[in-house]
């Protein structure tokens, strides 16, 4: 029987893989080892004709430990990968037909696939895994990407890498964080974890279209949508809601009410969050920034700004990296936080490959961007 990953170093000199993965203080000199040092980890894409699974395929091709086996989907199974992937150039990378998932059980029955990743709509994966629970039986790894298994049902580890590195390093399963609740989570984790927070936190985001998914839909058409913003689901309706509150009661030590009021922007991608939080006891501008910036000196996908700066989802588009900005009211006595992130990318595929490498012990930072492209 084959190992679940293969080698790709040479015969005479195959190391170990990393044994721990704590990412420098700036991805810009963390020089991640030749790929001829490390393992190849193979993949198979579930869901690759939607935007994540699109995203996705896109930085797992520039990653040179990582080999796709099988792009899949039911609806476009057999239909070329340019179709498929309009954005890819297969002269740069070798890209797999697309199969549907009876095809990827094959794969992973006969060890071709040790990865899965499902970029499946939200209660696919769930009802695909029990449909088809050789995917499950043999894949060494899985990374499901939609709200499944996010409440840590099933084996899943919650994979907000900044929160739960730890769990990550150690899991097979991983449940990708979702896009709001990331952006939510990475501006309230230092006052959760300082026990600041002192009541309900009211959160409000601007998120663009492609966080819909990409089936069509009256509401997300441009006709609908362009020249203006619109609220949905707002108050507790959202499902990421109690995906916020598990996480801050987790970092906070106690349960923490979250009011949402989520809005769709005219934008292909990007999130814009504030939140506001009542303080228990008081906190000056300068003692909040100080927190977060030793908070997340050391995280190579958070960037603390600088007094008098504010996020813009522009400047972190395409790219890994979370923007926030936070500061104190009212004589101290309430949090303002915002925070920037590129929905597909740190909201999504991003953030999912950055817990592959955690899963695998390499370097956090292999093969993601950290610089945005604004224009």
């Amino acid at each position: 029987m084959n190992p679940p990953i293969q080698p790709i170093a040479t015969p005479e000199a195959q190391p170990k893989a990393p044994a721990h993965a704590v990412p420098a203080a700036s991805a810009a000199v963390q020089e991640p080892a030749p790929a001829e040092t490390r393992l190849r980890a193979r993949l198979a894409v579930l869901g690759a004709s939607g935007y994540t699974g699109q995203e996705f395929a896109r930085l797992a091709l520039a990653h040179p430990g990582l080999e796709i086996v099988a792009l899949s989907s039911r609806e476009h199974a057999g239909r070329p990968v340019s179709e498929l992937l309009p954005g890819l150039d297969p002269r740069a990378a070798e890209v797999p037909t697309v199969v549907d998932p009876a095809a990827v059980e094959a794969l992973v029955a006969e060890q071709a696939v040790d990865t899965i990743v499902s970029c499946l709509p939200h209660g696919a994966w769930r009802e695909l895994s029990a449909e088809r629970p050789g995917l499950l039986k043999g894949a060494v790894r899985v990374i499901d990407l939609s709200s499944d298994f996010r409440d840590g049902s099933s084996g899943y580890v919650y994979g907000l890498p900044e929160a739960f590195r730890a769990r990550i390093r150690s899991a097979g399963r991983v449940a990708n964080p979702g896009c709001y609740a990331t952006a939510a989570a990475l501006a309230l984790l230092p006052a959760a974890e300082a026990g600041w927070l002192g009541g309900p936190v009211m959160v409000s985001a601007l998120s663009g279209v492609s966080g819909a998914g990409r089936a069509a839909q009256l509401r997300t058409s441009f006709v609908e949508l362009d020249g203006g913003a619109a609220l949905y689901k707002v108050g507790t309706e959202h499902a990421h809601v109690g995906e916020m509150e598990r996480t801050l009661a987790h970092l906070a030590g106690a349960d923490i009410a979250v009011g949402f009021a989520p809005q769709l922007a005219p934008m292909a991608r990007g999130i814009l969050l504030t939140a506001n939080v009542p303080l228990r006891t008081g906190v000056t501008p300068e003692q909040a920034r100080r927190a977060y910036h030793e908070r997340y000196g050391d995280e190579p996908f958070v960037r603390v700004l600088d007094e008098g700066q504010w996020p813009e989802t522009r400047t972190v588009r395409t790219s890994n990296r979370c923007d926030i900005a936070v500061t104190t009211l009212h004589g101290g006595k309430s949090l303002l936080v915002a925070a920037s992130l590129d929905n597909l990318v740190k909201g999504a595929a991003g953030q999912a490959l950055q817990n592959l490498n955690l899963m695998l012990r390499w370097p956090e930072n292999w093969g993601l961007p950290v610089h945005g492209s604004p224009w």
